[in-house]
């Protein structure tokens, strides 16, 4: 499976927005609900997202 500069590019994004989210939080920018509701966005995207990559690696063997 070759990995694309686009889905390299994608990870980094993510990764960099959880970082931010988490500098930002420290800084007291945002509530703990605001931090509630990314964790949660976050764990239900991840759940999606996993699938799909098991799919994906399933498929790709």
């Amino acid at each position: 499976m070759t990995i694309t500069s686009a889905s390299i590019l994608a990870l980094l994004e993510g990764g960099a927005f959880l970082v931010n989210a988490a500098l930002r939080a420290q800084k007291g920018e945002l509530s703990q609900a605001d931090v509630d509701t990314i964790l949660n966005h976050v764990g239900e995207e991840a759940t999606d997202l996993r699938r799909v990559i098991d799919a994906a690696l399933e498929k790709a063997t």
